[in-house]
């Protein structure tokens, strides 16, 4: 890219930007930042003079235990470049159980996070996945057999509990890109040896599955994989819509822990649209969906037409009395 794109040379534009269109009423954020190139792009982005200095920003780092003495160093460099950009800092240790996996890592991490914001009063949590993370995150999906909403990859923002929201600014934005911006701005960044080490399905897809596609299927598969991801938002979009209006009529009761919903008022709704609105129902209670499979989800949904009872992943169960289906999860 020529050294005078604006966007090479002003990531903290992009940002602003960014920012004024989706977060501009956010007053305060945590920008979780691991240290690696991505986070700390982010982070020097939105502390920069035009980046967004109207908003309070706290860094927050997670060290998973899994590394050893490499990641203590991670939590104290992020904490010293915290600390020399002058912004409020915290790090939070979580123990993983063995087997270690990449979900369960993303899991806790995200829990800690977003205990970090609510202690810091921030309204949302920025974090700094880019385009490649996006092309990953949808062939990932793909290799596991996924619906729209899979295919639609990650969001620009996205609902959390308590009130959150997650935001992505550099969602549209390469690897490259941002170290090159680092690299212009004179920032040095963390290098985690555990991106290369294969043993992860996320590091497999990288490192050997997209070159191998891009070299002998498709040079342009990157942008074929963005394209679907944006068409099945686009698609994905329409059914959100149709979802909230249902759920307008059909829920009577939601806490926590249950949701009571009243089938009658599904009745001649397309199986389909049924099992999207039990997903956005199951992901607004913030419920594990580790262990659902497309079967499941099919049950759930079947249980407005026909049956009595599903027991689910998570300790979730299902019931239907009358025309009422009683989901709820055990404490």
């Amino acid at each position: 890219m020529p050294a005078h794109d604006s966007t090479e040379n002003r990531l903290s534009a992009h940002v602003a930007d960014w920012w004024g269109g989706h977060s501009a009423e956010a007053s305060s954020v945590l920008v979780g930042v691991s240290g690696g190139a991505d986070s700390v792009a982010l982070l020097r982005a939105m502390v920069a003079p035009d980046g967004i200095p109207q908003t309070r920003i706290v860094v927050g780092h997670v060290n998973h235990g899994i590394r050893g003495a490499e990641a203590d160093d991670d939590a104290e460099w992020v904490a010293s470049l915290a600390r020399s950009l002058g912004v409020r800092h915290e790090v939070a240790r979580v123990d993983l159980e063995e087997p270690v996996s990449e979900e369960a890592a993303r899991r806790n991490r995200y829990e800690a996070l977003t205990k970090m914001a609510v202690r810091h009063d921030c309204r949302g949590i920025a974090v700094a996945h880019t385009r490649d993370d996006q092309v990953e995150t949808v062939l990932h999906h793909l290799l596991r057999g996924t619906g729209l909403k899979g295919l639609a990859g990650m969001s620009a923002r996205q609902p959390l509990q308590d009130g959150l929201e997650l935001w992505r600014p550099l969602l549209e934005i390469n690897r490259e890109l941002v170290e090159r911006w680092l690299e212009s701005v004179g920032q040095a960044w963390r290098d985690d040896a555990s991106n290369r080490q294969t043993r992860w399905t996320r590091n497999r897809i990288r490192h050997e599955l997209l070159p191998v596609l891009e070299r002998e299927y498709n040079p342009q598969v990157r942008d074929a994989l963005l394209r679907v991801a944006r068409l099945s938002s686009e698609a994905l979009g329409i059914v959100d819509e149709a979802v909230a209006q249902l759920l307008e009529t059909c829920v009577l009761q939601q806490t926590p822990s249950l949701v009571r919903l009243n089938i009658e008022s599904l009745a001649g709704v397309p199986e389909p649209m049924t099992r999207a609105l039990v997903m956005d129902l199951w992901c607004r209670q913030g419920w594990p969906r580790q262990g659902m499979s497309f079967s499941h989800w099919r049950d759930l949904a079947g249980l407005v037409v026909e049956g009595t009872a599903v027991d689910l992943p998570g300790g979730v169960t299902a019931r239907r009395n009358g025309s009422v289906l009683r989901i709820e999860r055990a404490p």
